[in-house]
């Protein structure tokens, strides 16, 4: 079973690169599900920790029903992190009645069509998932991140080991979403493929100031403890 931990600060980015874990999926803004990291940034995570890493490409939060504009800037954002060290892109892409966006994906595929695509917890909320994971087969997608069409993974196993007893080996089915130490062992027995989390705790930052912000910083000892888990 592949380990990925979600990486939101380049703090993280150094905590993780001392376990032992699979790749990472580089982003900013962990508190609002995820943005677009900087080519800056995953550049230098790349030269100074030789991670395989995966890049979220998100514009805004917010949901996944995206606008052409939205659609054009992601993939101008996917041109200038291709060629910066990736491994792989992360995105997702929703029509207004809960179906894949085929065109943005399309388009974002043939964008960088050298690297390794994940559909991301947007396939959460398709309303008939089956016929979504075909098509993202199709489109020629490595994998799919998903709680199992719940809010967490807790609450989500029945549908995960659904999900991996339809994908059939023909695409990689992580589970993230709520993962926890006590999890570990249910999750394995899903037969997912990887396990992805962050391993992060809310800290406020700039306490009594103008600035005071509560932020999703990573916690070592959760993150050693999902580890050892997931290694037991």
């Amino acid at each position: 079973m592949k380990i990925e931990i979600c990486v939101g600060t380049l703090e993280a980015a150094r905590i993780v690169s001392k376990q032992p874990i699979d790749r990472i999926e580089t982003c900013i803004a962990l508190e609002q599900g995820g943005l677009t990291p900087s080519k800056a940034m995953v550049s230098w995570i790349h030269h100074t920790f030789h991670l395989e890493q995966h890049a979220l490409i998100r514009v805004r939060a917010g949901g996944f029903v995206y606008n052409y504009d939205e659609i054009v800037v992601m993939r101008d954002q996917i041109l200038e992190l291709k060629d910066s060290g990736i491994t792989g892109l992360v995105v997702g892409a929703l029509t207004k009645d809960f179906k894949l966006n085929l065109e943005a994906l399309e388009t974002w595929k043939r964008t960088a069509p050298n690297v390794d695509f994940t559909f991301h917890r947007a396939f959460d909320n398709v309303n008939d998932w089956k016929t979504a994971m075909d098509q993202l087969i199709k489109l020629g997608f490595k994998r799919i991140l998903t709680s199992g069409s719940d809010l967490t993974v807790a609450h989500g196993m029945h549908r995960l080991k659904e999900l991996v007893s339809y994908a059939n080996e023909r695409i990689e089915i992580m589970a993230g979403g709520g993962v926890k130490e006590e999890l570990i062992p249910e999750l394995k027995a899903t037969g997912v493929n990887a396990i992805h989390f962050s391993g992060t705790s809310k800290v406020t930052v700039e306490s009594g100031t103008a600035f005071e912000e509560r932020l999703l910083l990573p916690d070592e000892n959760k993150l050693t403890a999902i580890l050892a888990a997931i290694q037991g």
